[in-house]
């Protein structure tokens, strides 16, 4: 699944439980409802169709393939 920005371009990939940049550099890991980094210290966790940070503030929202900020603006969508 690739991941692009609201211009149309692919910003990231998702392969299997891994995100992965525009290099093929791994970046995050997804392990059931928590996100981590590649150093394996924990990110975000997903909450229904929420995203957290570690000390639970909300940064982001899913919506259909979409993903928008705290504020309503549109990031990016999967595809």
């Amino acid at each position: 699944m690739e991941i692009k920005d609201v211009y149309g371009n692919r910003i990231s990939r998702k392969v299997g439980d891994r995100i992965l940049d525009n290099s093929g550099n791994w970046i995050y890991e997804i392990r059931g409802d928590r996100i981590y980094k590649t150093n394996g210290d924990w990110a975000y966790e997903i909450r229904s169709d929420r995203i957290y940070k570690t000390n639970g503030d909300w940064v982001y929202e899913i919506r259909g393939d979409r993903i928008y900020d705290t504020s309503g603006n549109w990031l990016s969508s999967e595809y």
